[in-house]
């Protein structure tokens, strides 16, 4: 009976700790939500670029004088929005802290980690504004590389936000969940701003560290005599917040001339299908032609402003009947792959990058090879097969293009897993049925045949069969390994030889 009763407390307490734990599990789970929806509640103020360092409350803070305003931004996709904030002016704040005149760097950190540097003089010299005609003639338009209109801008102040509402001018749905957020105007119509409004600001250090100045852009080609018709491409080393902006009138360029790179590199493999049309090379140069660019970014100084001198080639074409000359690559020189990426990309079925590089060894996604075999193969675009995770996606319509022709089937879920990175086994199977080709009589002999998944067998073994597809120097295939952006390239020019035998 002792031992029973023994038994009953350990069972009894393992029982009391399991649910102790699992309400100390729930409370943690709940605990950051209810921190986040709150925002910070404290704000220091501190760096060698202040004189009274200050540590402010919520409370301390909305005893301030308010300040409220519309503003107009543009983030880095890029797409236009609005936002209404109220809060405190950042320049009472430094004014309080005793802001010294070497300042030279405001560096903004938030709670979950994130960082805003901004210099001085773009912070608080520049003036930023309102722009009521973001948007142009339609007020729905979130096609951020079409500048809106810059007529009847109102100058706003950069505030730190207790309350604030993020895609909406009206003041009525504003709250406090993004606080303190920090809210600045632009410069320019076009400025991308958005990506500066730091959410969760609990920390502002004011340094009088010199910034660093922006890297001046490149271009490709380089300054020379180039054949009519030119595209040149224009980069810099980031090409994320750091934007290009150019001119081809001889005039020094500004934030207020035309943006190169629209599309951050961060966004690249999620836009493929427009990063060409908007990030777009500068061109076609028929006549002789100066381009100036320059960097402008935040927390650096401007760099320095270059200048790219063409000569045109030749006698110039009658105006509207040249076509345009493909935009050189940077890094396909030497590549074993250099003429079948050359081949495609001037068939318009592939791009480059905006800053003039291909990215041969980068993997590829389905979305992205679904849509190069959709061109590849000219391919009626039909209304296809609609999966689960592709109703908005950037390549719904290729993809639908290739399923209704056959070439794509999606997985068991429903789903097309577009940003998934294609394997080679699947982009056998889906370049196969492309070419029609008739399959294979033998299976396909490598180190790892075993490896290949049942479906693909048959289109592995037709296509090595054909030439289209080869193994490794280890006489593998390796199947379920993601194939590269040469190696998609390859199968698809091999393929489309393939059919014209």
């Amino acid at each position: 009976m002792q031992a029973l009763s023994l038994q009953r407390k350990k069972w009894f307490y393992g029982c009391l700790l399991i649910i102790t734990g699992l309400l100390i599990f729930i409370a943690n789970m709940m605990t950051p939500a209810a921190a986040l929806a709150a925002g910070t509640d404290t704000l220091e103020i501190t760096g060698d670029g202040v004189t009274t360092p200050l540590t402010l409350t919520r409370e301390q803070l909305e005893s301030m004088e308010q300040y409220q305003h519309v503003y107009s931004a543009i983030n880095t996709w890029p797409t236009k929005k609005w936002y209404v904030g109220k809060g405190v002016k950042l320049r009472n704040l430094f004014e309080q802290a005793g802001m010294t005149e070497e300042a030279k760097l405001v560096r903004f950190t938030s709670s979950d980690g994130y960082v805003v540097n901004l210099t001085v003089k773009e912070l608080l010299e520049d003036k930023r504004y309102y722009f009521s005609g973001l948007k142009g003639e339609d007020s729905q338009d979130g096609d951020g590389h079409v500048p809106g209109s810059a007529a009847n801008p109102e100058e706003v102040e950069p505030i730190l936000a207790l309350v604030s509402v993020e895609g909406s001018n009206n003041p009525d749905y504003m709250n406090d969940l993004n606080s303190l957020l920090l809210m600045l105007g632009q410069r320019a119509v076009t400025e991308q701003n958005g990506n500066l409004f730091s959410k969760y600001v609990n920390k502002i250090e004011v340094l009088t560290a010199e910034p660093e100045k922006w890297d001046a852009p490149q271009a490709n080609p380089v300054s020379g005599e180039v054949p009519a018709g030119s595209m040149i491409a224009l980069s810099n080393a980031h090409m994320d917040d750091d934007k290009v902006y150019y001119t081809t009138d001889g005039s020094t360029p500004t934030l207020n001339s035309p943006m190169y790179n629209w599309i951050a590199r961060r966004w690249w493999s999620s836009r493929a299908d427009d990063l060409g049309k908007v990030n777009s090379p500068v061109g076609p140069i028929n006549e002789d032609t100066v381009i100036k660019a320059i960097t402008i970014g935040p927390g650096k100084y401007d760099s320095d402003v270059v200048a790219f001198t063409y000569q045109v080639a030749g006698a110039a074409s009658e105006p509207g009947t040249e076509e345009p000359a493909p935009m050189a690559l940077n890094d396909v020189a030497g590549h074993w792959a250099y003429d079948n990426i050359n081949n495609l990309v001037a068939q318009g079925c592939i791009s480059g990058y905006p800053d003039g590089s291909f990215k041969p060894d980068s993997t590829i996604t389905r979305a992205e090879f679904a849509t190069v075999l959709v061109k590849a193969f000219k391919l009626e675009n039909n209304e296809g097969k609609a999966f689960n995770d592709t109703a908005v996606h950037w390549a719904k319509d290729y993809i639908a293009t290739a399923a209704s022709n056959g070439l794509v089937n999606g997985y068991e879920d429903g789903t097309f897993g577009p940003d998934d990175l294609i394997t080679r086994e699947q982009m056998a199977v889906m370049i196969v049925k492309a070419a029609k080709l008739a399959p294979a009589a033998e299976v396909p002999q490598f180190a790892d045949s075993g490896s290949i998944s049942a479906w693909a067998r048959n289109a592995i073994a037709t296509a090595t069969e054909n030439g289209i597809m080869r193994g490794y120097s280890d006489n593998t295939v390796r199947p379920g390994g993601s194939a590269t952006r040469a190696e998609a390239v390859t199968v698809i020019i091999n393929a489309l030889n393939k059919t014209v035998e």
